[in-house]
Order: structure tokens, then C-alpha cells, then sequence
């Protein structure tokens, strides 16, 4: 304003120079990820319907993001592409496994069904859909698809055996009733079934009271009353039986003629149940990986390979500390399997053990890194680098150069600092 209005006013004022901040408002933030970047890569397949799609590329991709710690992320990413580009049996059988080997036999079978009837479909994908078929109880179905695997490749590794197998009659009562018909029997017995709490390839899993002693327990009752089932059972509840540990499933009971085992309850429920609910802290993840390592050291101790080491079979005791459980396919090591069939589940098998080689306890060390490394996907917080040598460790493919169990307790003790007494 002037110095005359300033002193006599009159007229309207002057405008105020506009404000002026001190500096200019900060610009979003913006993600830069390189453009090799696996999860960039499949995002853009992804969204571009028309986008060419190489198999041999996205399956790169899927590797580097499991290699990462990311399966989950690879599976989502690819479903997208699947769904510009149904035809790509490839990757539906590659998802496929990997859905398979975490547990959704569902949703690994949706997308192998479109190809099972093809002629000339690769006799993987058959093997896949038949074992699928076997857990989910349509033996039919799985025979059909080994017998169709055979017809092209008699000496198909483990065709010739589960085909053999099927055909004798040990068949799976896989409905719901068929493995409840023993809850009449238990009632007017000692043990009392309250509801499933969980169910697998083997059998099924009860809340049960034991009348006698009234107190809860697990029972697991084998779907099958075969031979080979009473074997299992025989195994499964005799080798925690001599190994006593806090890290080991106690057995109070077995009933052979019901093919039914009772446990303790362990209240924590599974890992495997804890990762799918999402992120973990990382002091967690540790404490579950210790004193499971220090576990699987105990069993290794005593000359016992578990041979199906993986999430589901790592129970979770009220203070988190892990308790190993099924030892269906526990064995001595140098055992082979007289059907020359892998024992375990597929996804967490060493190389050697895939290809049915005698059992030893470098085949727990690898099923233990893979475990370590599916639960390690589901950490939200910063965790030691150390963890991922670990992991790649236990994963070598030459056994001879996988460390052993004590070795894993040695180098995880410090990480997961001392833990109270329990």
C-alpha cells in the first residue's frame, strides 16, 4: 500500500502478495522396481490379455519369486495370466503342483481337470491328478489315471505299485461316515468322539475323551484296516513312544483292531494353521524353528528318519514350542520302501528320496529347510539374513553336503535367544 493511503486511506486496499510456502508440497511416492523384476514381469502378462506368453518364462518367474520366500505371490500372479490364457496346460500343471504340495488338493484338481481327458497330455500331469484323486478319496479316478500312465510307460516310476495296490482292495473310505463308523464302536468303549479336528491322507483326527482317566485326547483313526495300515499304525505309535521328548508327540494308547491311536492334545494347534492365517513376527518363526530343530535333533539321536517332516506335522504346545506328530513313515535309516514308492509328502522330499533311494536322516534336514522356508514367506518383520543360509543349506541337492540337526539347533540357538523353562 502506498504512503499517502497509509497515512490518510482511502480507496481499497492493496492486495496482499500472495502467500508463498517455503517449499513445494512432497510428490507422491513411487515404487521403482526393476523391469527383470519377477512379481513386475507376471503383473504385466497379468493385466495384457494380449500379451505374448512364453511357458519357459513364466516358469522362471515362479522360481525366482520362490526363491524369494514369495510361492504364494507366484501362484496369485500366474492364476492371472491363466485366466487370458486357459490353454497353457504347462503352467496350470506347474500351479497345480504348487497348490498340491501346500495343501489345496480343491484347488490344484480344478485346474487339472480340463486336461486329464487329453490323449497326449504329459504322463506327469496323470501322476499328479491321480495322486490328487487318491487323497481325496476317489480311488476310481486315481486308478484310471495311473492305469492310463502305465498304458503309455510300463515302467512308469511308482505307477506300477499304486496301480498293484488299488487293484488288491486296500480302497480308501475317504466319506466323512467311513472314517465316523468307528465313533460307535468308541463310544461303548473308553473313548468318546467329540468333533474332527483335522483329517489327512492317513486318517483322521478326533477330539476324543478317555472315559477311563477323563481326559481329553487326540485319536486318530486310520480311514483303511489293511495290512500295510496296521503296520503304519504299529510305527506310528511305537517310535514316540520310545523316544520321549518334550518335542515329541506322547502316545497313551492303540487300539488295532479299530486302527485307532490316542494322543496327547496339544492345544496351539499346527503351524502349518498359524501361516495360513498371515504375517508372523520373526521372534515367533524362530522359537517355532528352534525347538523344532531341537526336536528333529532328539529323533536323529536315537537312528530315526521321520521321512514327512513338513508344517502340519509341527504341533504348537501353549507356549509355541514345537511338538513333532506322525511318524506313519518314520524308519530306521538304510530302510527301503518294498514297493519301491516314495514315502512322505511330495512337495518337502529330497531328490533322493522322490526317486524311493534308501532313507536316511539327510532327507528330514531337506524337508526341514523347506518347511523353514514356506514359513519364513509368512514373516512381517525384519528377520536375520542368516536364516536364508540356513534354509539354502538344508537344501543342497548332494546329501553328503546338508548339514545335520545338531548343527541347525547350534545355529539357531543364538537367534532365538534363551527360551523360559516349559
Amino acid at each position: 500500500m502506498s504512503l499517502w493511503r497509509r497515512l490518510f486511506g482511502g480507496g481499497a486496499p492493496e492486495p496482499e502478495p500472495p502467500e508463498t510456502r517455503d517449499s513445494a508440497p512432497p510428490e507422491p511416492e513411487i515404487e521403482l522396481r526393476a523391469p527383470d523384476d519377477p512379481e513386475l514381469i507376471l503383473e504385466r502378462l497379468g493385466d495384457d490379455p494380449s500379451a505374448r506368453v512364453v511357458d519357459t518364462e513364466v516358469l522362471a518367474q515362479i522360481e525366482r519369486l520362490r526363491q524369494q520366500g514369495r510361492e504364494a505371490r507366484a501362484i496369485d500372479l500366474v492364476r492371472r495370466v491363466l485366466a487370458h490364457h486357459p490353454e497353457r496346460l504347462v503352467l496350470h500343471q506347474r500351479v497345480a503342483e504348487l497348490l498340491a504340495s501346500r495343501g489345496d488338493d480343491e484347488g490344484a484338481g480344478r485346474l487339472l481337470t480340463p486336461f486329464l481327458d487329453s490323449t497326449d497330455a504329459p504322463l506327469e500331469l496323470w501322476m499328479l491328478g491321480a495322486e490328487i484323486a487318491e487323497r481325496r478319496g476317489d480311488e476310481t479316478g486315481a486308478l484310471a489315471l495311473y492305469e492310463r500312465v502305465m498304458a503309455r510307460d510300463l515302467d512308469y516310476p511308482r505307477a506300477r505299485a499304486r496301480v498293484r495296490r488299488l487293484r488288491e482292495g486296500e480302497r480308501k473310505q475317504a466319506d466323512v461316515g467311513a472314517t465316523l463308523m468307528a465313533d460307535g464302536a468308541l463310544t461303548r468303549g473308553r473313548y468318546r468322539v467329540e468333533r474332527e479336528l483335522g483329517r489327512g491322507g492317513a486318517g483322521t483326527v478326533f477330539l476324543a475323551e478317555d472315559l477311563s482317566l477323563g481326559r481329553k485326547v487326540a485319536l486318530k483313526v486310520y480311514h483303511r484296516r489293511g495290512r500295510s495300515e496296521r503296520v503304519r499304525l504299529l510305527v506310528e505309535a511305537r517310535t514316540p513312544a520310545r523316544l520321549q521328548h518334550p518335542g515329541i508327540v506322547r502316545v497313551f494308547d492303540i487300539d488295532e483292531t479299530l486302527a485307532a491311536i490316542a494322543m496327547e492334545r496339544v492345544l496351539g494347534g499346527s503351524v502349518r494353521q498359524e501361516i495360513d492365517k498371515g504375517a508372523l513376527p520373526a521372534a515367533r518363526v524362530l522359537r517355532w524353528l528352534l525347538t523344532g530343530a531341537e526336536a528333529l535333533a532328539h529323533v536323529h539321536a536315537a537312528d530315526v528318519v521321520h521321512r514327512d517332516i513338513k508344517p502340519s506335522n509341527m504341533l504348537l504346545r501353549a507356549d509355541d514350542r514345537v511338538v513333532l506328530t506322525d511318524f506313519g513313515v518314520a524308519c530306521e535309516p538304510g530302510h527301503v520302501a518294498p514297493s519301491a514308492a516314495a514315502e512322505g509328502t511330495l512337495k518337502y522330499m529330497a531328490p533322493e528320496q522322490r526317486a524311493a533311494a534308501p532313507a536316511d536322516l539327510p532327507m528330514d534336514v531337506h524337508a526341514f529347510g523347506v518347511a523353514a522356508r514356506e514359513i519364513l514367506e509368512h514373516v512381517s518383520t525384519e528377520r536375520p539374513e542368516v536364516l536364508d543360509e540356513l534354509v539354502g543349506a538344508c537344501l543342497r541337492v548332494d546329501p553328503k553336503r546338508r548339514p545335520d540337526a545338531r548343527w541347525l539347533v547350534e545355529t539357531l540357538s543364538p537367534l532365538a535367544g534363551p527360551l523360559p523353562a516349559g
